[in-house]
């Protein structure tokens, strides 16, 4: 692999004001002796404070820097997928604002990729500072997306990777209004290499992803990649079927031995085991066909501003007094 190939490194902020400035001069400090012409793509996921205006001061200062605009949030993994669609390097790196994706890791990932892994994946072995319930919850999640689905997903894998252009071009292929960018590259079957890492404590700010946001977020990746779930339904459906077949059987042998057989129990018993039944499946089919829905309607994942490199008076003007920076 050519050593002088560009890289592009891919920041998803949402209120990061407080760590752009710190990340960037962080990855400049790591990946300057690397011999590639490196671009920082930092993208504003409709962001309520300032974060596009300390972009743009470093913009001012590195012309290597680029902000690219969502005009609303649209969650980290559209974000992602915005800048990995306006990245112009051969290899792409995506990672968080909050300084726990190291940028000290950024050489060994550039040096796997010169070794020929078209995607170099980095899984997290420690979070600092997480609660017990976000570590059981995302060891759920993970097990949970590799029963429902055919993607081999780390227990500890997320958004800090690097891929090639080839399955950057691949990945944006699929259209998807809600798309789950961490499962992607891993569908695609291309060849990678693992790498672990420990997370350190966030450095400034509040994490953007909440309990519910990460429900939404494990809907979008089992609907997204799978279409087990609507086959667990069938299947939920079926032994239902050969209960009820079977307890007919043993209320006739029952009947027919001389026995008297319990009647409001069991015909409680059958209807709530049936109406449970029904309304699991209901409720996955409702979520298949939202997505269905939102297909059809040819929802994109995201929506850039008009001007995304914008100056800062240009971004000021369109703020109201009580907005603008100090």
């Amino acid at each position: 692999m050519s050593a002088d190939k560009p890289v592009s490194i891919v920041v998803a902020a949402y209120n990061e004001s407080e760590n752009v400035s710190r990340l960037y001069q962080e990855i400049r400090r790591h990946v300057s002796a690397e011999p590639h012409s490196i671009e920082i793509i930092f993208v504003d996921d409709g962001s309520r404070d300032d974060t596009a205006g300390r972009v743009l001061d470093l913009r001012a200062q590195d012309p290597s820097v680029r902000l690219v605009r969502l005009s609303r949030n649209f969650g980290n993994q559209a974000a992602f997928l915005a800048g990995i669609q306006s990245a112009r390097g051969d290899a792409i790196i995506t990672m968080d604002c909050d300084l726990q994706h190291p940028p000290a890791l950024l050489p060994k990932m550039l040096q796997a990729w010169r070794d020929g892994a078209g995607l170099v994946q980095m899984e997290r072995r420690q979070n600092a500072g997480s609660s017990w319930f976000h570590r059981i919850s995302s060891r759920l999640f993970h097990e949970a997306l590799r029963k429902l689905t055919d993607i081999p997903l780390p227990a500890g894998a997320g958004d800090f990777r690097l891929m090639d252009r080839r399955a950057a071009d691949l990945m944006m292929r699929f259209a998807v209004s809600r798309p789950f960018y961490r499962g992607m590259p891993f569908w695609l079957g291309l060849r990678s290499r693992t790498m672990t890492y420990d997370a350190g404590p966030r450095h400034a700010g509040r994490a953007p992803l909440t309990f519910f946001k990460r429900v939404e977020l494990s809907l979008d990746a089992i609907t997204a990649l799978s279409v087990r779930p609507l086959r667990l339904a069938f299947f939920l459906g079926a032994c239902a079927i050969a209960l009820c077949l079977l307890y007919t059987l043993v209320t006739l042998g029952a009947y027919l031995s001389g026995y008297s057989v319990p009647g409001y129990p069991t015909l409680v018993f059958v209807i709530v085991f049936l109406g449970a039944i029904q309304l699991i499946s209901i409720g996955i089919l409702g979520e298949y066909l939202g997505r269905i829905h939102e297909q059809s309607r040819r929802l994109p994942p995201f929506v850039l501003l008009d001007d995304p490199d914008e100056s800062r008076s240009e971004m000021e003007d369109k703020q109201s007094p009580g907005q603008k920076s100090t």
